[in-house]
């Protein structure tokens, strides 16, 4: 379709639409929205040189998100075939591909050795069957960083000792669990800003990271925007505090997570 341009506040997906296009970005920023009760929520922003709508292209599915641009955006936009040629000719761009479609299959697999271990009655310090204590070299430790969360979590922070660490919202009623262990559970109210397993804290393959767990509203952590409406679903922690946001830009599920 070849080069493309957008101004301000310009739709380039519809959330619920088709996904047919992927758009490179060339100059500019675009922004990321979900739809959530009668409104709508920020949920982090793409820049130049990256891809936006890939993974619905690849899978076939409908755009889970709407992409405006933030100012004036230029790019280049390709349809399927053209894309997926284009990923065929580029190591870099299909290591990306592999490395998202890699994230979806283990979250998928971590889920399942859960359920697993559940149906056989393990104990819960023992829930997963890939669980494995924290990076030994590492203090991990989880504070709130939201007035919200400040009668929610101790003044001490909780000492994570074991990965997978898990957060998400406690089910409603009449609803399934998250389909996998949540070590922390926490009450949130409809429109939901928190899935039923949000994040997790993981054994990444540089050390410590933060996943987004595919929920609903990503997770944007150190002002990096992660899930599965953006180009990556993990993110490495940093030595010292890092601050980990779920649920998209005004989320009261701020929390601080310090590495020492």
């Amino acid at each position: 379709m070849g080069e493309v341009r957008f101004g301000p506040g310009e739709v380039v997906f519809h959330e619920g639409e088709p996904s047919t296009t992927v758009l490179l970005i060339e100059e500019g920023e675009v922004e990321v929205a979900k739809a959530a009760g009668a409104g709508e929520v920020l949920l982090g922003t793409v820049g130049s040189g990256e891809f936006v709508g890939e993974m619905g292209v690849i899978e076939g599915r409908q755009r889970s998100a709407t992409v405006r641009a933030r100012g004036s955006v230029r790019g280049e936009m390709l349809e399927r075939r053209h894309f997926l040629e284009r990923v065929s000719r580029d190591p870099r761009l299909a290591f990306g591909v592999l490395l998202r479609l890699s994230e979806r299959l283990h979250a998928a697999d971590e889920r399942l050795a859960e359920a697993v271990a559940r149906s056989a009655d393990e104990t819960h310090a023992a829930v997963t069957a890939d669980a494995v204590p924290a990076v030994a070299d590492n203090r991990l430790v989880l504070f709130a960083a939201s007035k919200a969360l400040a009668g929610r979590i101790p003044t001490e922070g909780i000492a994570i000792d074991r990965l997978p660490f898990a957060v998400g919202r406690l089910p409603a009623a009449g609803q399934p669990g998250p389909g996998g262990a949540v070590q922390l559970k926490l009450d949130d109210t409809a429109p939901y800003r928190l899935s039923r397993r949000h994040f997790a804290v993981v054994a990444g393959a540089e050390g410590l990271a933060v996943r987004d767990d595919y929920s609903t509203l990503g997770t944007v952590v150190n002002g990096e925007a992660v899930g599965e409406q953006f180009p990556r679903s993990e993110v490495s922690l940093r030595r010292g505090e890092n601050l980990v946001v779920a649920g998209g830009a005004g989320s009261p599920f701020a929390f601080k997570l310090v590495v020492g």
